[in-house]
C-alpha cells in the first residue's frame, strides 16, 4: 500500500472517533514528546469537537516546557481510538490501557519496528 492510502486509511479512522488518546514510548526523549505533543495539537485544531488527549509517564524536567500528561479515566478508552507513536515495541509503551480502546493505530520511526496495533504504519525515512 502507497504512503498517501495509508494517510487517507488513518484519517478516516481518527475522523470515525470522538475521542483520540496518544500514547507514547518509557522514559521519553525530546522527539518522542515532540511527536506526541504536535500530534495532539495538529489534531485538536482539525478537529476541535474531538476529545484529544496525551497520556505517558514521567515527563523529564528538561522536556517539562512541552506540557504534561492529561489524566484519561479507562472509561474514556471504550469509544476512544489509541493512538501509539514512536514506540517500535509493544513492551515500550508507557500504557497498556491502548489496550482498552476497540481500535489502535501505531505510528512510528525504528526500522526494527514490530506490529502489534490493529494499523501499523513504520516509516523510518
Amino acid at each position: 500500500m502507497n504512503k498517501i492510502a495509508i494517510y487517507n486509511e488513518i484519517l478516516e479512522k481518527i475522523k470515525q472517533y470522538d475521542t483520540i488518546i496518544i500514547h507514547r514510548h518509557i522514559r521519553p526523549d525530546g522527539d518522542c514528546i515532540g511527536s506526541q505533543r504536535g500530534l495532539k495539537e495538529i489534531l485538536k485544531a482539525s478537529f476541535p469537537e474531538k476529545r484529544i488527549f496525551a497520556v505517558g509517564d514521567e515527563i523529564p524536567n528538561y522536556l517539562a516546557h512541552l506540557g504534561q500528561n492529561d489524566e484519561v479515566k479507562d472509561e474514556d478508552y471504550q469509544n476512544a481510538l489509541a493512538l501509539i507513536i514512536d514506540t517500535a515495541t509493544e513492551d515500550r509503551i508507557c500504557d497498556s490501557r491502548y489496550k482498552l480502546a476497540p481500535y489502535s493505530i501505531k505510528i512510528d520511526h525504528h526500522d526494527d519496528s514490530f506490529d502489534y496495533a490493529d494499523m501499523n504504519y513504520i516509516d523510518p525515512t
